[in-house]
């Protein structure tokens, strides 16, 4: 998902501003080259002194109407474009030398988008809402696409909270496409905010690991089961069938290093659980080795256990 938004403020300027329903008429927009083909990094930022914010996203240069790619390539080109949502219009001046551009705009709300959100069963959001919207592309299409996959009907606050969390029409539509209808707005805002993209979910297919629950993901992702370390300990001989296996082996540090080293010292072929317990119990390839060196021979690992458990050094 080429999605990465900012919003850099004051800990309290969100609070603030919802709050206090203070909405942006104007404020200053900066585009960027992006490293993706036919897309520009756009930032905008609004508010003043502290309560000031920034919002940023690597947007395909379509959705700046009016704005060529030659005039990007311009040097001192003056500008005008409009970046058009279902929820409101941000209309942009400014200019451009070598690929990088900087100006401002004025926000207006669209006036037929509370009447199109009433003909779908969503009450009025606040101004403060639809800005929130304006600002990620959280409109209609994202509505109709939650209706076409059964969601619950989402409120308007709802759909100001997926703007603010990343959960756009495209995240919606990767992730459905590979099968998971989440049913709630909010179990879309979970999986966004720790991480799991369709790249995450393809990654994981990749691995063998496939038709996942929406909470496996989450909580692989969390845990740093990702398809390096699953790659890895399939290398290193452990390709368990249930995931939770790598999440604990994970959690207790169980890696393909520490398993080499085991196997070095003589103790292979252990499964993941008593490499998890070796681990938690402090037992190393070095203190293996001094175990063999004090005369104890080649204990079974449930005896180097105890040994490092009664303090053997």
């Amino acid at each position: 998902m080429r999605f990465a938004v900012l919003l850099v403020a004051s800990c309290l300027a969100t609070p603030v501003l919802s709050a206090q329903h203070v909405v942006p008429s104007d404020g200053q927009w900066l585009i960027d080259p992006s490293d993706n083909s036919g897309r520009v990094q756009l930032t905008v930022r609004y508010g003043e002194g502290r309560y000031s914010s920034n919002w940023g996203r690597d947007v395909p240069l379509s959705e700046l109407v009016g704005l060529a790619a030659a005039d990007m390539r311009g040097s001192g080109t003056t500008v005008h474009f409009k970046i058009v949502r279902s929820a409101g219009t941000l209309t942009c001046e400014g200019w451009f030398e070598g690929g990088r551009g900087s100006g401002h705009f004025t926000y207006e709300p669209n006036s037929d988008f509370v009447a199109e959100l009433a003909k779908r069963g969503i009450s009025a959001p606040t101004g403060w809402e639809r800005f929130q919207m304006t600002m990620a592309g959280v409109g209609l299409e994202l509505v109709d696409e939650l209706q076409r996959q059964a969601y619950d009907r989402p409120t308007a606050g709802e759909l100001a909270r997926m703007a603010t969390h990343g959960v756009d029409l495209e995240y919606v539509r990767d992730i459905g496409a590979r099968g998971y209808h989440l049913k709630d707005s909010e179990s879309l805002i979970r999986m966004r905010d720790h991480g799991v993209d369709p790249e995450f979910i393809e990654s994981l297919d990749s691995a063998g690991y496939k038709n996942l629950s929406a909470q496996d993901l989450v909580r692989l992702r969390d845990h740093g089961v990702n398809s390096d370390y699953i790659a890895d300990m399939k290398d290193a001989g452990y390709a368990p069938a249930n995931p939770e296996e790598l999440v604990q082996s994970r959690d207790h540090g169980v890696d393909p290093s520490y398993i080499r080293s085991l196997k070095e010292a003589g103790y292979g072929s252990l499964s993941l659980e008593q490499l998890r317990r070796a681990r938690d119990h402090g037992v190393t390839r070095g203190f293996i080795e001094r175990v063999k060196a004090r005369g104890y021979g080649t204990p079974s690992l449930e005896e180097v256990i105890r040994l490092r458990d009664r303090g053997l050094e």
